[in-house]
């Protein structure tokens, strides 16, 4: 075996920072790019963009609603849909809040549930994050992005074996579309 002098290990190691940095930019654009994706409801609501400022109007069905920054308002899919617009913004401690405040109100959406997680891995509390996540799942095991969520931030923190079920479940609920493929493709980076 030939010997590498330290020229090749310092290239080695350049490679593998910009490698692990393009693998993370590339995973957390997909899911900012996600959860600025219109939200959906069983019960079918239109979404209604969300303003660039903080406290600012969101327009919902043709009218505007004021929405206070103190989160004092008893509608979840605003306070969900404020939550998404301070993640787009990376403000994830305000997310955080507001995806609190609206599972308070509506204890059973299993979406707020992944987007909490995912806000809350961001923020370096990964643990906490799984226990929201699990929440989520036994909410609603159907919900195929609860479960890619989950396999992600179980990587990150290094449970490979964890992270393989939960890409492998949400390849079992879909494998063609969006979601599914995702999954397949971090399955097989686990590997």
């Amino acid at each position: 075996m030939p010997k590498l002098n330290m020229t090749t290990w310092i290239v080695i190691g350049i490679f593998q920072v910009f490698y692990g940095f393009v693998v993370f930019s590339m995973t957390r654009s997909y899911y900012q790019e996600e959860s600025a994706a219109p939200r959906q409801t069983a019960t079918s609501i239109p979404a209604f963009p969300a303003a660039n400022t903080i406290g600012g109007p969101i327009q919902r069905m043709g009218g505007s609603v004021a929405v206070s920054p103190d989160l004092s308002t008893d509608d979840p899919q605003l306070l969900a849909q404020l939550a998404d617009s301070y993640f787009a913004e990376k403000n994830y401690q305000q997310a955080i809040k507001a995806y609190e405040r609206s599972l308070e109100i509506n204890p059973d959406d299993v979406e707020t549930y992944n987007d909490l997680g995912l806000s809350l891995h961001y923020t370096g509390q990964s643990a906490r994050a799984i226990e929201i996540l699990k929440t989520g799942i036994s909410k609603g095991e159907g919900f195929q992005r609860i479960y890619l969520t989950m396999g992600f931030v179980q990587a990150q923190t290094g449970d490979k074996e964890a992270a393989k079920r939960a890409f492998a479940k949400a390849v079992e609920l879909g494998s063609d579309n969006r979601v599914g493929q995702e999954a397949q493709r971090m399955l097989r980076d686990l590997n």
